[in-house]
């Protein structure tokens, strides 16, 4: 979604903008300063608001785990969530690696075998995260992962005409409260349905965030490790 669009639909919200309407590049800029504002404010509370991102990183043959940060072996901005994975080798073909918790890195008994890595688990560690591939690499390949990562002013949502790609349960609640801070820039009352929608989409968007940092449960069967005879609770199937 581009900003741009954001900042439409929010100002439809309160009436300030009729349908098809644009927004005079003016307050473009006083819009975009209330949003960043807003999730400024949001992030100080511990309501982050993340983007994906993909990056691609060359994996070192023999080396289990890669620091990731700012000045890291990954040296791009610290994820706080993985999103999904995989490896493309130099012939250009993905191979799926599955994103795994602490506790199912944990339960692999040998975790030095090497190999292509089929599964990655991420220490969100502070101020560098560490991605640990399973099995260790044993060639040159790359790794190419989809994160979330809070949205940075001069990368994420710094102009007007920058695209936003954020997790689908994101856009109520900024579109609505964004709706609200703008409200009284343009002499608007704000409509008790958009108020109403505001306050449980915020609502809803904390919950989420909260599920989100449970852990799946596993059941590791007897006689086997979790890439052996493993069952997953959440899957309902052995590997």
């Amino acid at each position: 979604m581009l900003v741009s669009n954001l900042l439409s639909m929010s100002l439809r919200k309160i009436g300030a903008l009729s349908s098809g309407e644009t927004i005079e590049t003016t307050r473009q800029a006083e819009a975009l300063s209330a949003l960043q504002t807003m999730l400024r404010a949001w992030g100080a509370l511990g309501v982050n608001v993340y983007a994906t991102v993909k990056d691609t990183f060359t994996l070192s043959s023999g080396t289990a785990s890669y620091s990731w940060g700012s000045g890291g072996t990954f040296n791009s901005v610290r994820p706080t969530l993985i999103a999904g994975a995989y490896i493309l080798d130099s012939s250009n073909v993905s191979h799926p690696v599955e994103i795994i918790t602490e506790g199912q890195y944990r339960a692999i008994s040998t975790k030095t075998i090497s190999g292509r890595p089929y599964a990655l688990f991420y220490h969100a560690l502070y101020p560098l995260g560490y991605v640990y591939p399973y099995p260790v690499p044993d060639a040159a390949e790359s790794l190419c992962i989809d994160s979330y990562k809070p949205f940075v002013e001069t990368g994420s949502f710094g102009l007007t005409t920058d695209t936003l790609v954020f997790p689908e349960y994101y856009e109520e609640p900024i579109v609505y409260n964004l709706a609200i801070r703008l409200a009284p820039e343009y002499g608007k009352s704000v409509p008790a349905e958009v108020a109403a929608v505001a306050k449980t989409s915020y609502d809803n968007l904390i919950i989420a965030n909260s599920v989100r940092r449970v852990e799946p449960v596993s059941i590791i069967v007897p006689g086997g490790d979790l890439y052996g005879a493993g069952y997953s609770i959440n899957s309902d199937a052995y590997r």
